[in-house]
């Protein structure tokens, strides 16, 4: 399917089936009939099944169905390519499947990115926040995105954000082949590797909800690839490297 220029979403999924036609629901009535763009690593639970069953109802959804679980970073990767090559969108949108990230701040983001190439939507930005979360997991993260920030010198203040949207454009000036990290690290890669770009980011406030169906997909490895990256970065930084 061939779509005119505008905004594109995309939507990484595994085990996700619960909350597909809640989220696509959630989106059609904040956006309309925006182009959503899902990729699903072969889940178990049946979630590409589900997707192609709402597509029969909705010619603006594209499934990209991969043969194994290649990751949440790969999936981003692919999705992103796909509509470079294909030039089927000027902004690229990507989102979580789990509910987690508000479809009805769409509007605003889509606005944003009118004049901004990076738009992000922040906890921790003033109004920004989480809801059903541990004091010990809002430590945990607010604690990551410190150390993040700190050693990438991102001027960004949730440097672990999912829902970011870009600018083609933009996109097109960095090398995804060359973005390498999967879990959480993969979103702070990215704008790693646009703020060396000279890339403007901008922030505004969503407040980020627990999921409430499914298992969360993080791991220990995540976990280390999180730690590692920032590291990594400030390596480059100090070294000179592009």
């Amino acid at each position: 399917t061939l779509w005119k220029a505008g905004p594109m979403l995309i939507i990484p999924t595994y085990n996700e089936r619960e909350n597909i036609a809640v989220l696509v629901a959630r989106i059609r009535k904040a956006v309309g009939e925006e182009p959503i763009f899902f990729v699903d690593d072969n889940s178990p639970d049946g979630t590409a099944d589900e997707i192609r069953r709402i597509q029969e109802n909705d010619s603006h959804i594209h499934l990209m169905a991969r043969p194994g679980k290649g990751g949440y970073g790969s999936a981003c990767r692919d999705a992103m390519k796909e509509i470079l090559r294909n030039d089927l969108a000027s902004y690229v949108i990507q989102s979580d499947a789990d509910l987690s990230h508000p479809p009805e701040l769409l509007p605003r983001m889509i606005e944003l990115l009118k004049v901004c190439p990076v738009v992000i939507g922040s906890r921790y930005v003033a109004g920004g926040g989480a809801k059903n979360w541990s004091f010990s997991r809002r430590f945990l993260s607010f604690g990551a995105n410190l150390y993040a920030r700190t050693l990438t010198g991102v001027p960004v203040h949730d440097m672990t954000a999912g829902f970011v949207g870009y600018q083609a454009a933009v996109l097109r000036g960095i090398d995804l082949d060359h973005i390498r990290s999967e879990g959480y690290a993969f979103l702070m890669e990215m704008k790693f590797s646009l703020h060396r770009r000279g890339t403007r980011f901008c922030e505004f406030p969503i407040i980020f909800s627990e999921r409430e169906s499914g298992k969360s997909k993080f791991s220990r490895k995540i976990l280390f690839e999180g730690i590692r990256f920032p590291l990594k970065a400030f390596v480059q930084r100090f070294a000179g490297r592009s």
